[in-house]
């Protein structure tokens, strides 16, 4: 009788183990599927580890995202407001990411690959502000790389607003569809 329990307990204790694991596994899945962590992506699980354009752009923006978000010398330096400026753009470009992989099948290589500069837009914006950061000591450099990541995320905000009036344009009846 005691070694039933035992083996009861073992087997129960085995089960918890099991489904705790996997619990935590599914988390950290969806969690590394997230551009700026701890905010919800749009993006299907399986562009966490897929090999298409949508797939690993979407994994660029995380990595550049990834590069500011819980970086401590922005915060000393003044700059998590413009850390913050590029996080809010990265999700916006995400969510057209998501946009453009769900575009027909004959549009959405073009779609797709129209999100890319963005991307790029992004990633350039991180390094001038990671450039701010690491020649805080200067205040001349510093602010140069400020006015450098300012520069760029000022022509992202501009490109994006042109992709939504776009947007906008197709949405409207009678609008043209190319």
């Amino acid at each position: 009788m005691l070694i039933t329990v035992l083996l009861v307990g073992a087997l129960a204790s085995m089960v918890a183990f099991g489904v705790a694991l996997t619990v935590r596994s599914k988390r950290d899945f969806d969690d590394a599927n997230e551009v700026v962590p701890g905010v919800p992506s749009g993006a299907p699980a399986s562009w966490a580890g897929a090999h298409s354009p949508e797939a690993r752009l979407h994994r660029r923006l995380r990595a550049a995202v990834l590069g500011i978000h819980d970086n401590a010398r922005l915060r000393e330096v003044g700059l998590a407001d413009h850390a913050s400026q590029i996080e809010r753009e990265a999700l916006a470009i995400d969510a057209r990411l998501v946009a453009a992989a769900s575009s027909p099948a004959r549009h959405r290589v073009a779609a797709v690959a129209a999100v890319e500069p963005s991307v790029v837009a992004v990633e350039d914006a991180v390094a001038a502000l990671l450039a701010g950061t690491t020649v805080g000591d200067s205040r001349e450099l510093l602010a140069q790389s400020v006015a450098d990541a300012d520069i760029r995320l000022q022509a992202l905000a501009e490109a994006r607003a042109e992709v939504e009036r776009i947007d906008a344009g197709w949405d409207e009846p009678g609008a043209a569809t190319s």
